[in-house]
């Protein structure tokens, strides 16, 4: 897969078994936190919802697919790994789903976006922050494995850049964006955000 703009192309990921990759965080309760926002938000806007890095499609299956097979949410997704959107797609073809990186997402892509520990994969926090906000035209629900800290640091984990970011400098993307957080939870080590356009 070729890497646009700097974006990682996620090959990292085209060597998981998609039946059990990260089985170990599918019960984490920051995902019904975060979903059962993003499907709120989705149902009070014009009912479409963008979700960057499905990943294995937890959170589709559990959380966003009867509101697709019944007709009331219009569900896309991206997802930057070769070998999970195959997968995403033969096993849910209901839904649409693009095998891209963050970085190629296009502005007002849907009223909600939703992403799951996606940025903290990126190069940099800039410009991912800022066109993942842009795909959204109301509400982007985050969460983080690795919140916002004091400072900025990065590592790279079996060749998976992991990176936390300065807490400073996602507030101030966010605001320049012209968005605001309007809550958030802390839940089993992650931290949750819903952030709506001002």
């Amino acid at each position: 897969m070729p890497t646009t703009l700097g974006s990682p192309s996620f090959h990292y990921w085209d060597s998981v078994d998609p039946a059990t990759f990260l089985a170990h965080d599918w019960e984490n309760p920051s995902r019904a936190w975060a979903t059962t926002r993003a499907l709120e938000a989705a149902r009070a806007g014009d009912g479409t919802l963008l979700e960057v890095g499905p990943g294995p499609g937890v959170d589709y299956a559990r959380a966003f697919r009867e509101a697709v097979l019944a007709g009331a949410l219009q569900y896309s997704a991206v997802e930057g790994s070769g070998t999970l959107h195959a997968a995403l797609a033969a096993r849910y073809p209901e839904a649409t789903w693009r095998c891209e990186p963050l970085l190629q997402l296009g502005p007002a892509s849907a009223d909600v976006v939703y992403a799951r520990h996606v940025l903290e994969h990126q190069p940099a926090l800039q410009p991912a922050l800022s066109i993942l906000l842009a795909a959204a035209r109301r509400t982007v629900v985050l969460t983080w494995y690795r919140p916002p800290g004091p400072r900025a640091f990065g590592e790279t984990w079996k060749g998976v850049p992991c990176q936390t970011y300065a807490r400073a400098d996602v507030l101030a993307g966010i605001a320049e964006a012209g968005f605001r957080i309007v809550a958030s939870e802390r839940v089993d080590g992650d931290e949750a955000w819903v952030l709506e356009r001002t």
